[in-house]
């Protein structure tokens, strides 16, 4: 009797895809096979250390997937911030270390640190997008996430127009680190999307003002 109420349910509230919004085939969960083959990923060996050149000095820096105005990407990324697939944002997190797994550029990290949310968006979210991304990194890489070494102390508004020097205005000083886990450590800084740079730029140098001994970047997405 369930497993006809759950049909039925399934027939009329089908789960569907965040990528496209058709409903998953059988076997399918969290995105369905036909998105998962049209990601538009970066390849594993292309950086996107240029988003920091001549503005802080970092060991690595990788995106997975580009951005493109309304393409597949924003639709995940609306659906991890916004809509709460936590089970989504693990996933492609994971996925993300495995796109790498020819590569050995995290070989040496101790740490993984997702970017903070203020505490007055955390609290009306309910959670932290770059958290749930670390926990799927970190899982694949068998290290562990530290989501209290680093606070955002102040709110910054959206970098969007802002002129560079506007840009490093609006997150100066949002940043600040507790106590002394990070010093000596390789710090893999995580983030959902990647604009300007400025906001993880302001971090990194929050966390090297601490002791750390190098920094490397992870962001989901991109903006081409």
């Amino acid at each position: 009797m369930k497993k006809i109420l759950y049909d039925f349910v399934d027939l009329v509230f089908p789960n569907c895809c965040p990528g496209c919004n058709q409903p998953f085939v059988s076997g399918e969960e969290l995105l369905c096979s036909s998105c998962e083959l049209d990601l538009p990923l970066f390849s594993p060996d292309e950086d996107i250390l240029e988003y920091f050149a001549g503005r802080i000095d970092l060991t690595d820096a990788r995106a997975f997937l580009k951005f493109y105005n309304q393409g597949i990407t924003q639709k995940l990324l609306h659906a991890i911030k916004y809509k709460g697939d936590r089970a989504l944002g693990e996933y492609l997190g994971a996925m993300f270390i495995h796109h790498l797994k020819s590569n050995s550029v995290y070989d040496h990290i101790d740490v993984l640190l997702p970017v903070p949310l203020h505490h007055s968006k955390l609290k009306a979210r309910g959670y932290n997008q770059s958290e749930i991304l670390a926990k799927g990194m970190a899982d694949a890489l068998r290290l562990t996430v530290d989501s209290t070494s680093i606070l955002r102390v102040k709110k910054s508004q959206t970098q969007t127009k802002k002129s560079r020097a506007e840009r490093w205005q609006n997150v100066s000083g949002i940043f600040e680190v507790k106590g002394d886990l990070l010093k000596g450590k390789h710090v893999l800084l995580v983030d959902d999307v990647i604009t300007t740079g400025a906001t993880l730029e302001a971090c990194a140098e929050a966390i090297m003002d601490t002791g750390a001994a190098s920094i490397s970047v992870a962001v989901l997405a991109a903006a081409m």
